[in-house]
C-alpha cells in the first residue's frame, strides 16, 4: 500500500511539473510577443525628440511577434487535436463496453475511463490557455491567427461545458473581427447556442447574420436549417411563411457530396418543405413558390404537394344530406 501510495505521489508530482512547464512555456511565449512589439514604442518614450526607429528595427520586432503568435497558435491547436484524440477514445471505449469486450468493463474499464477522463481534464484546461495567451495579449490583436484562435477558445469551452464564456469570446470574435472568415462561424455557432437556449428570436437573427456576405455553401446551408427550425418555433404564419423561404433556399442551393451533413441537411429540407406547404402553403401559388426552388427540385417537390393534397381530399369525409 505504501508503494501505490508512493507511486501516486510521483506520478501527482510530474503530472503538476508537466502542467507547469506547460504554463510555463505559454507565459515565455506571451512575453516575447509583447517584448517584440512594445520594444518600439519603449524605445520611443525613453528619448523624445529622437529619430524613429528604423524600418529594420520595426519590422523584426512585428516578425517576433508574428512568430510568437504563430507558436502559441500551434501549441493550442495541437493540444485540441489531443482533446479530440482522447474524445475517440473514450467513444471506443464505451462502444467495447456496450458490446461487453473484455478490458472495457468491470472494474479496469471503470479505470481506464477514469483515466482518460481525467487526461481529456488536463488537456482541455491547457487549450482554453494556450488560445486565451493568444487572444487576450494586447500585443497579438492584429495577428492573422486571432480570429482563429477566438474560434478554438470559444469551442474549447463549450466543449468544456462553459456556455457563457463560450457565447462570450463568439460575440468577441463577431465584434472585433467581423470581416474574417471565422465570423459567420461565430454567428452560426451564435444562433446554435440561442437555439439550445430556447431564445429561437434570437437564433433567427443570428443566423441571418451568419448568412451575411459570401459565405461558403456549407455554412449557408447549417444556418438556413437553423433559421427555419427557429421560425417553426415560434410560429405563426408570417414565421412559417419565412421557415418554407429558408428551406427553399437550401434546396435551390447545389447538392452537397454524399455522407456529408450537409447532404443530410439536403434530404431533410425537402422533406420538410413538402410538409410544411402541404399544411401551411397556398395551394393555388404553389406553382410560383416552387418554381424558386429551382429546375433540379422544384417540379419533384410540387408534384408530391399536389400528389398529398390530392389524398388529402379523397381521404376527407363526403357531406350527406340530411332529412
Amino acid at each position: 500500500m505504501s508503494r501505490v501510495l508512493g507511486r501516486t505521489a510521483r506520478d501527482g508530482g510530474c503530472v503538476e511539473e508537466r502542467r507547469g512547464a506547460s504554463a510555463r512555456r505559454l507565459a515565455a511565449l506571451a512575453a516575447l510577443a509583447i517584448a517584440a512589439a512594445g520594444c518600439g514604442a519603449r524605445g520611443g518614450a525613453a528619448a523624445q525628440g529622437a529619430v524613429a526607429p528604423a524600418r529594420g528595427e520595426r519590422g523584426g520586432a512585428a516578425a517576433q511577434g508574428a512568430a510568437a503568435a504563430e507558436r502559441l497558435f500551434r501549441e493550442a491547436e495541437s493540444l485540441a487535436s489531443r482533446r479530440r484524440a482522447i474524445g475517440v477514445q473514450l467513444f471506443v471505449l464505451d462502444e467495447a463496453a456496450q458490446a461487453g469486450a473484455a478490458g472495457a468493463t468491470g472494474e479496469r474499464g471503470a479505470g481506464r475511463r477514469a483515466a482518460l477522463e481525467a487526461e481529456a481534464a488536463r488537456v482541455q484546461a491547457r487549450t482554453v490557455a494556450a488560445y486565451a495567451a493568444l487572444v487576450d495579449a494586447p500585443a497579438l490583436r492584429a495577428a492573422e491567427q486571432r480570429p482563429r484562435a477566438l474560434l478554438g477558445l470559444a469551442r474549447a469551452l463549450q466543449d468544456g461545458g462553459d456556455l457563457r464564456g463560450a457565447e462570450a469570446r463568439l460575440r468577441q470574435l463577431a465584434l472585433e473581427h467581423p470581416a474574417s472568415s471565422e465570423a459567420p462561424e461565430a454567428h452560426l455557432a451564435l444562433a446554435d447556442l440561442a437555439f439550445a437556449a430556447g431564445r429561437l428570436d434570437e437564433a433567427a437573427r443570428a443566423c441571418d447574420a451568419a448568412l451575411r456576405g459570401a459565405a461558403p455553401p456549407a455554412l449557408r446551408k447549417r444556418a438556413l436549417y437553423v433559421k427555419s427550425w427557429s421560425l417553426r418555433g415560434l410560429g405563426g404564419s408570417a414565421a412559417t411563411g419565412e421557415a418554407m423561404r429558408a428551406l427553399r433556399a437550401i434546396v435551390r442551393l447545389d447538392p452537397a457530396p454524399a455522407g456529408s451533413p450537409e447532404a443530410t441537411i439536403d434530404e431533410a429540407a425537402e422533406r420538410e418543405l413538402v410538409e410544411l406547404y402541404a399544411a401551411h402553403g397556398d395551394l393555388e401559388q404553389a406553382r410560383a413558390f416552387f418554381a424558386g426552388a429551382g429546375d433540379r427540385a422544384g417540379p419533384r417537390l410540387l408534384d408530391e404537394v399536389e400528389a398529398r393534397a390530392a389524398r388529402r381530399r379523397r381521404a376527407e369525409p363526403v357531406d350527406r344530406p340530411t332529412l
